[in-house]
């Protein structure tokens, strides 16, 4: 049992991490874009700091994920390969 509570915590660890980074990104995406609709100096002060911000936080959650080698930005056939063993692994968690 103890092999499969591990690969529980993995799993659970990778789709957090996952959903915060994805989260982050659309942060990033939709501060992009209130700045390019903004019209006054002091609202584009406050959207480039926030958005600033948000590209920090994002950076910090991918080198998280690069770290723990939950994400492999710079290897793209290694990323694959990577989500693929994830989702065997979450059928077989599905399967019991």
């Amino acid at each position: 049992m103890a092999a499969k509570s591990t690969l529980n915590k993995t799993l659970d660890d990778l789709a957090i991490a996952t959903d915060l980074l994805l989260s982050a990104k659309n942060g990033v995406r939709t501060y992009a874009v209130a700045l390019t609709e903004t019209a006054t100096p002091e609202v584009q002060k406050v959207l480039k700091k926030q958005l600033d911000e948000a590209i920090e936080l994002h950076e910090k959650i991918a080198q998280y994920m690069i770290d723990n080698e939950m994400y492999h930005a710079y290897d793209v056939e290694e990323q694959v390969n990577h989500d693929l063993k994830k989702a065997d692994k979450a059928l077989e968690l599905a399967k019991g």
